[in-house]
């Protein structure tokens, strides 16, 4: 008799809706990968297009898509970091599907659930 027995892996998924974002939107279907290696991390309350922070100047160069991906209540957008949400789009992190801090991808590493925490890979 043969057994399959199979490793259950936790994979970062979004913990909650993204604001206004439609997730099943074409434009957004890059959002909040299964394996949380990109676009993960939820902007709110985005402010366009006058916004000083940006370096566009006054010019958001995602300002179309994130207005025909989500509404005037409260744009949303996701991002590769918190700072492009806070400081390029002026807007405000609601969630980080890696947990608040997260910056980066790195391969899963074995025997830790397929998260890397505090490790480096040469």
């Amino acid at each position: 008799m043969l057994v399959l027995v199979t490793r259950s892996y936790t994979q970062p998924a979004p913990p909650e809706p993204c604001g206004t974002l439609d997730l099943t939107s074409p434009l957004t279907q890059h959002c909040f990968p299964a394996d949380g290696s990109h676009h993960f991390v939820c902007c709110v309350d985005i402010n366009m297009p006058d916004n000083p922070h940006s370096p566009h100047g006054n010019y958001n160069p995602l300002e179309r898509v994130i207005k025909d991906a989500s509404n005037s209540s409260s744009y949303s957008w996701c991002t590769c970091s918190e700072e492009i949400c806070t400081e390029q789009l002026g807007g405000r992190v609601a969630w980080n599907q890696n947990g608040v801090g997260w910056k980066g991808y790195l391969p899963p590493a074995r025997g830790n659930g397929g998260r890397n925490f505090g490790t480096t890979s040469r």
